[in-house]
């Protein structure tokens, strides 16, 4: 197929390696796993066990990387509505 018509990189131009991909993938399950913790320990909070909310925010697997933390209040509304994947892309 040509790159003209599909866009697909078959003129090796193509910006998005599979090494990229993978990046993009893992940072995208890294945010992922980040807004999935602060929804379950908002959920706990909201019922009044700060002290589990904290544990749960503090536990994060260190083969994903360095702990990005908790997410903030305005950050957790824009994802909570939907998540953009482009954003890791950048």
């Amino acid at each position: 197929m040509s790159y003209e018509a599909w866009g697909d990189g078959d003129d090796g131009l193509d910006s998005f390696t599979s090494e990229r991909t993978l990046d993009i993938g893992m940072e995208c399950f890294r945010k992922g796993a980040q807004v999935c913790r602060e929804m379950m320990a908002r959920f706990v909070e909201q019922g009044g066990d700060t002290i589990t909310a904290g544990s749960i925010r503090a536990n994060w697997n260190p083969e994903w990387g360095v702990d990005p933390g908790q997410v903030s209040d305005e950050e957790y509304e824009s994802i909570r509505t939907g998540f953009d994947p482009w954003i890791c892309a950048s």
